[in-house]
């Protein structure tokens, strides 16, 4: 037992930093084609290409390894429970079937033999190990030997303080990951996990853990597309509860073997989030309240169903950022609670659920604040301190960490948008990446409402979409109509104007290799097909940047936004 151990802690470890090295990766992917960004490149795809070369071949050594040695594994315990020795063969199996899969893949070469088609590469290669995939089944190992007690346990002698777990950063990314990647979980009770999780990070055992699954309390949030859970623990008699809210990041689960069926559940998923994100955080409008109020009444349930005197924390990522302090805000139900790449409150839904939470007068007053009125809305310090003495509480126990250049970012410069609670931005020093999360800065106040009249039309119109495949088509539909009226308006002067301000702002964020054109000049014959034509008429649409896109999804998701956790940030 004592090398199997061993070889688990080891394997753990390369799983960690083959995930360390793809952050590495995408950091150093450039996002321009200057000579010295690319004479850099060399040397750094050598270093990265070295490392995943010896962590690849360590990682296939020891998964052959735990295999072998899972099977030749003999404990008493086997004897009296005969399911926990397949249990652990199944387990170490499908690590060592993810392994030779990802050896026989191969994967498209590039067509030219650049340096950044060589890290491309590289990062397909790390995107292919299945990383989470493979940390779950590990850490069903790890769960199996500690529900059986086979799992050797070395407790610290110091009792555990409140809020220890609040304020661990891996504890926090790894529970909000699980309600990603529970799926994996499902022949397990989430408890076991979570006693395993605990223990790992302050080495002592719960005393009592019971979780609550808002899909399984609550029948309308599977149907709205809403996700939380909570735990409740107790530690050496301190108790807590962490209630974690899902974002809007793609869930897809690999254990239906189905392409199809698994890309259909996750199309849906993702929309009937983004249909909330757009109508409820963009344009702030009462057409889709159903995740907010199926948040409330969970929270309710939450606050009867758990003991008296427990300490209630909110963690949430991107949109479950968003709930955390929505709820906060309006029935203040955390003691504490962290955010990830959040999306903000928007103050008019806050009025269309709750209308009483301020006085008319103070309505007025924030509206005022945070409405532009055509000047660019950047919340400054002066700003944030107005906003905060009208709110009913200091809110400073919430506590929004955020990449600085994280796309979320967007919506904090909408009308009536904004945080509550500490923000603490991340970045990295020394690097170029070009997105640009202020597009005021290019923007005036009518072209940022047509951008939100957009994409409420656009989900106004999905609204009858009911499968992945008419949510697509109906989107596809929607755009190629917008793209005809704005073919036919380009010669209006203000339509020309709105086009290129937003190209450019996207051109600006890296969004486009090349610089977009001021529309000036008569269309190509009107037989031309939409999206052809189009092309034709402004050639820069041919030059969509798919690298910053992919850097700036990953960036915002859990996998990538982690790492920048552990330096310092610049607390608002």
């Amino acid at each position: 037992m004592k090398e199997l151990l061993s070889t688990l802690n080891r394997l753990n470890h390369v799983y960690e930093q083959i995930d360390l090295l793809n952050f590495r990766a995408h950091k150093d992917l450039p996002l321009t084609f200057n000579k010295a960004d690319s004479k850099q490149l060399l040397p750094k795809n050598k270093r990265l290409q070295f490392s995943y070369s010896y962590l690849n071949k360590e990682k296939t050594r020891l998964t052959n390894l735990l295999l072998n040695q899972v099977i030749d594994l003999r404990v008493p315990e086997f004897s009296l429970n005969k399911t926990i020795h397949p249990q652990l063969i199944d387990k170490a199996l499908k690590l060592k079937n993810i392994d030779e899969n990802h050896s026989k893949q191969k994967l498209k070469r590039p067509s030219r033999d650049r340096k950044i088609n060589k890290l491309k590469q590289l990062i397909d290669k790390i995107e292919d190990e299945n990383l989470n995939l493979c940390h779950g089944y590990l850490n069903q190992i790890y769960v199996i030997l500690l529900i059986h007690h086979l799992l050797p346990i070395e407790l610290r002698k110091e009792p555990y303080q409140a809020g220890e777990l609040l304020h661990d950063n891996d504890f926090r990314t790894k529970l909000l990951q699980f309600d990603y990647d529970r799926y994996l979980y499902e022949e397990f009770k989430p408890e076991n996990y979570l006693r395993f999780l605990i223990y790992t990070r302050v080495h002592r055992m719960p005393d009592y853990v019971k979780s609550y699954d808002a899909r399984e309390i609550i029948p309308e949030a599977a149907e709205c597309g809403f996700s939380g859970i909570a735990f409740e623990i107790s530690i050496d008699g301190l108790k807590e509860c962490y209630v974690t809210f899902k974002g809007t990041e793609v869930n897809v689960d690999y254990t239906v073997s189905s392409r199809s069926k698994r890309f259909e559940k996750a199309v849906l998923e993702t929309y009937k989030d983004w249909d909330y994100n757009v109508n409820a955080i963009l344009v702030g409008s009462d057409k889709n309240l159903s995740q907010l109020n199926v948040a409330r009444d969970f929270m309710r349930y939450i606050e009867d169903n758990i003991a008296s005197q427990t300490l209630i924390y909110g963690l949430g990522h991107s949109l479950g950022g968003h709930f955390v302090q929505t709820l906060q805000l309006m029935d203040y139900c955390f003691d504490a609670g962290y955010t990830l790449n959040s999306a903000p409150v928007n103050l008019k839904l806050i009025q269309h659920v709750k209308p009483t939470l301020f006085s008319d007068d103070v309505w007025k007053k924030l509206f005022a604040l945070t409405d532009d009125n055509d000047n660019v809305k950047f919340i400054t310090p002066e700003l944030r301190r107005q906003i905060n003495r009208l709110l009913p509480h200091d809110y400073s126990q919430i506590i929004n960490e955020v990449f600085e250049q994280d796309m979320t970012q967007v919506f904090y410069e909408l009308p009536f948008t904004i945080w509550i609670g500490q923000k603490w931005e991340y970045n990295l020093s020394n690097w170029k990446y070009p997105f640009k999360n202020h597009p005021r800065a290019y923007l005036n106040s009518g072209e940022v409402h047509a951008y939100q009249k957009f994409f409420e039309q656009l989900f106004a119109y999905l609204s009858s979409s009911n499968t992945s495949r008419q949510v697509l088509r109906n989107s596809v539909s929607f755009i190629r109509l917008r793209t005809r009226i704005l073919r036919n308006n380009i010669n209006d002067p203000q339509t020309a104007k709105y086009f290129f301000d937003y190209s450019n702002y996207l051109y600006q964020s890296g969004a486009f290799n090349d610089q977009p054109q001021k529309i000036g000049q008569e269309f190509i014959e009107q037989n031309n097909s939409v999206i052809k034509g189009s092309l034709r008429e402004w050639p820069f649409l041919k030059s969509i940047n798919t690298d910053m896109f992919k850097l700036a999804t990953y960036f915002h998701v859990i996998d990538g936004a982690k790492h920048f956790l552990n330096r310092t940030p610049n607390k608002l």
